[in-house]
């Protein structure tokens, strides 16, 4: 078994966005961008969405997720990972994991002004990914690979 790639975790560990794709019933890619949370420990990404999200239909329909994060600046940095992530059930407004990823990623004190949003009502789910494939590529570093799990 393949192990999983870590010279990539101190970009993955970075608040930034990421880009999911999944499948419509059309078979069209539909991506989306979102904050995550990686667990380098794990190997696995972290993402709070809405119950029932054009994403978490089609991942229930088609399990397959593409999650990329990149550098938009040069020299380029990207991972691009593969798998069928978990979706929990429907978690109520899910306070608890919606705090994680808000506190993660945005300026301290900003789940006070997050949580009065639309956003902090909706039923969500959290899909955790750990990757069966990986590809990431560093300009800086000068390295590049691939790795399929399992």
């Amino acid at each position: 078994m393949a192990e999983r790639p870590k010279e990539m975790d101190e970009l993955l560990c970075e608040p930034r966005m990421a880009r999911i794709a999944t499948v419509s019933p059309r078979n069209v890619p539909h991506i989306v961008p979102v904050v995550y949370i990686f667990d380098p420990e794990e190997g696995s990404f972290f993402i709070s969405t809405g119950a029932h999200s054009v994403t978490v239909r089609n991942l229930r329909r088609n399990p397959a997720m593409t999650i990329i994060v990149d550098d938009d600046a040069f020299p380029f940095r990207a991972v691009m990972a593969e798998g069928k992530p978990n979706i929990s059930e429907p978690l109520g407004t899910d306070h608890e994991g919606l705090k994680r990823v808000v506190d993660h990623f945005y300026e301290p004190g900003m789940w006070e002004k997050w949580v009065k949003t639309p956003s902090a009502e909706k039923t969500r789910v959290r899909l955790t990914l750990v990757p069966e494939r990986w590809k990431w590529w560093d300009q800086r570093r000068k390295i590049n690979g691939s790795v399929r799990i399992g």
